[in-house]
């Protein structure tokens, strides 16, 4: 490697052409986009109130930035420019950064500042006197931001300069700058690629975060005393339950789980976990007794009082759905959170992603840490908010009021780097169906429901496929952090350039052929008749447990006359239960009678060969 870390092969230009943005402003998009979206985040996120742009062009995107007070520094017609355009909107401020003298520029940053670099470095012949300013910002306090070209992303691995850009003198490639930056004094909080443009969106550029308020030197090199605790809901989750709650132990915590009376193998996965762990993991079944409802506000009460016996403890509000991870790749959650509070930070929140099954891997619970599946960003208002650890203070924290999304207490201070998320709500399309249909329709409080509560799942019915095009979603690949990590660590992802997740269900079957439906359609006939026989067993069960209790409220009417009202609720109860399982079930078969018919006029439109077939199915449908 050279002085600036590029290959000895690499040819540098001698000379450089001036940029001028005027000249390239007409009908040109918008570079460097999301570099000043970061900006106007950690400005918001914290309370900083100077912005300082090395390199601001004609500071279009400068001005728009909602700070106090904006310096734009430039020279040429870049600056001439701002002085006559935007006069009384920041400060402008001429400067050659190939001139040592220019180190005076960071006189005016501080702790209340953010600086802005935005591909500015590869137009100078020698980019260490800017390399200087910044680093001199940076141990000021100030939140410097960076970007350049990669050149291996926008040319090849084999181009070897100079670059393309007459006005470029050179290029890096991600390592190779990363390495130039922490020799001048930068050492990168966060590393990664941004889009070049807002109309080819592509992850072409670099972008860099250098913080020193929150250095990862911070995190110390081994666990804390105290483990962080995160303290997990589940029902029926036994396809995955195993690989998240090894997945906590791994990241340093403990786990205490609140099985919601689960009726498949969750409860006894737990056990078997614990029993391996006792120091580590706890769990207990909530409430006393099983209940007809789900009922989200007492367990999200239930999690509140349990982390109120932790006061100085870090706390994680987590579902066994989900794993979570610090923005800081192979640095575990326990080490994660006391940089957060060496900080001065209490509250973190997460970035949210959904991983979805498609055709290609339509179950994605196998391997809840593969590669290779596909995953979209939250595009929901509500999944933007996820503060859901926290230190936990003297009082109670408050979960309750927004239905589990945010931890609220008083004097919080919220970390400005956000967590990820990894969340898998529908992880094939069998558990889809069984999930939706069968274990959380029919179980919703119907008081959090006219809340508006739990209607995430209203667009799916028994017909959906449960099943995404891989073409809608992103590929998550061991360069997730390098590609996404920006769209982690902030909020850009909201209403950014990479808003572009669609989290609706699919309406429709994706092609499929004539075998593959028929295949289909025998199978939907096994299950409803199985359905059906359910259906008959929930009727004898319901008469035989209602004449038992009847036969009971009679014995005991004299002797027990005190005991007839509550005899009478719990029987009244009981039929209620069962005679909702036998509304769902009918629900059930309704549904899949309407996608028998639907398959069946795709097999008509087909195949007519498969006319009997689809005229024996007919006959079928009559049960």
């Amino acid at each position: 490697m050279t002085l600036y870390h590029l290959p000895k092969s690499y040819q540098s230009r001698d000379a450089v052409s001036y940029f001028s943005d005027i000249e390239h402003a007409q009908g040109t998009p918008l570079y460097q986009p999301e570099v000043y979206e970061v900006a106007e985040y950690f400005l918001r996120k914290t309370g900083r109130s100077t912005v300082i742009d090395l390199g601001c062009g004609m500071a279009f995107k400068l001005v728009t930035l909602p700070a106090t007070h904006r310096i734009g520094v430039d020279f040429g017609s870049n600056i001439e420019y701002c002085r006559a355009h935007h006069e009384g909107a920041g400060e402008w401020i001429e400067a050659d950064f190939s001139d040592a003298g220019s180190i005076t520029l960071a006189d005016r940053a501080g702790p209340d500042c953010v600086v802005i670099c935005a591909d500015v470095v590869e137009h100078l012949l020698d980019p260490r006197p800017l390399l200087r300013i910044l680093a001199a910002c940076h141990a000021k306090g100030a939140i410097v931001l960076t970007s350049t070209p990669d050149r291996i992303r926008a040319w090849g691995q084999d181009h070897n300069g100079p670059p393309p850009n007459p006005s470029h003198v050179r290029e890096w490639a991600l390592e190779e700058y990363r390495e130039l930056l922490k020799d001048n004094g930068l050492p990168c909080i966060y590393s990664g690629y941004t889009y070049d443009n807002d109309q080819d969106l592509r992850l072409e550029t670099i972008i860099t975060i250098h913080d020193k308020s929150a250095a990862l030197d911070m995190a110390g090199d081994s666990p804390p005393i105290t483990r962080p605790l995160a303290i997990l809901a589940l029902y029926n989750e036994a396809d995955c339950i195993e690989q998240v709650i090894r997945d906590w132990v791994a990241q340093g915590c403990d786990i205490h789980a609140i099985d919601n009376w689960s009726n498949d193998s969750s409860w006894d996965i737990l056990n078997r976990i614990a029993a391996e762990a006792p120091d580590r993991i706890t769990m207990e079944r909530f409430p006393e007794q099983p209940g007809p409802h789900y009922e989200w506000r007492d367990i999200l009460r239930h999690k509140e009082m349990i982390a109120a016996a932790h006061p100085g403890r870090w706390i994680i509000h987590t579902d066994a759905d989900e794993l979570r991870r610090s923005p800081f790749p192979g640095m575990p959650m326990d080490r994660a959170l006391r940089l957060v509070q060496g900080a001065g930070a209490n509250r973190v929140n997460f970035t949210l992603i959904n991983f979805r099954p498609t055709p290609e891997h339509p179950d994605v619970s196998h391997d809840l840490h593969a590669t290779g599946i596909f995953f979209e960003f939250a595009s929901k208002p509500d999944e933007f908010e996820q503060a859901k650890a926290w230190l936990q203070p003297q009082q109670q924290v408050d979960l309750v009021s927004s239905g589990g999304h945010v931890a609220n207490f008083e004097g919080v201070v919220e970390f400005p780097y956000r967590f990820l998320l990894k969340h898998f709500p529908i992880r094939s399309p069998d558990h889809g169906r069984r999930k939706i249909m069968m274990e959380r329709k029919g179980r919703w409080s119907p008081e959090e429901r006219a809340m508006g509560w739990h209607i995430q799942y209203d667009g799916y019915h028994a017909g959906s496929p449960y099943l995404w095009n891989a073409t809608d979603l992103l590929q998550f690949t061991d360069a997730f952090w390098e590609n996404h990590g920006l769209a982690v660590i902030t909020d850009i992802a909201k209403d950014g350039l990479r808003s572009t997740s669609r989290s609706d269900p699919p309406s429709v079957l994706l092609s499929t052929s004539v075998e593959e439906i028929t295949n289909h359609l025998a199978v939907l006939m096994v299950r409803m008749d199985s359905i059906e026989a359910g259906r008959e067993a929930a009727l004898l069960e319901q008469q035989k447990h209602g004449a038992d209790i009847k036969g009971m409220i009679h014995q005991m009417r004299t002797a027990h006359e005190g005991q007839i009202a509550a005899l009478m609720e719990r029987w009244t109860a009981e039929r209620n239960t069962y005679d909702h399982v036998v509304e769902i079930l009918t629900q059930r078969i309704l549904a899949l009678e309407e996608m028998l018919v639907t398959i069946r006029h795709d097999i008509a439109a087909k195949e007519q060969r498969l006319n009997q077939r689809y005229r024996t199915a007919i006959r079928r449908q009559q049960f």
